[in-house]
């Protein structure tokens, strides 16, 4: 086994792996989490679905911003 792959920033492929898994999981929570918040908030409040609606459109917003920093640092990674 070489150790090409450790060298690029001193973690094994099984370290970098996980951290991988962990930002895509952490992607699709941001883009779970606000809807259901949205939706237990208007059953509370009786608001009809407009914070659902909101929550969602943060929910994608928000994981789409973490998806474009995501693959500037495998580009930044890759050099």
């Amino acid at each position: 086994m070489t150790n090409n792959d450790d060298d690029r920033d001193g973690r094994s492929a099984t370290a970098r792996g996980y951290v991988l898994a962990t930002r895509v999981t952490s992607i699709g929570m941001q883009m779970a989490i606000p809807p259901a918040i949205g939706w237990w908030a208007d059953s509370k409040f009786n608001t009809g679905p407009w914070l659902l609606i909101l929550g969602a459109a943060f929910g994608f917003t928000v994981s789409m911003l973490e998806l474009v920093r995501l693959a500037k640092d495998s580009e930044e990674s890759d050099k």
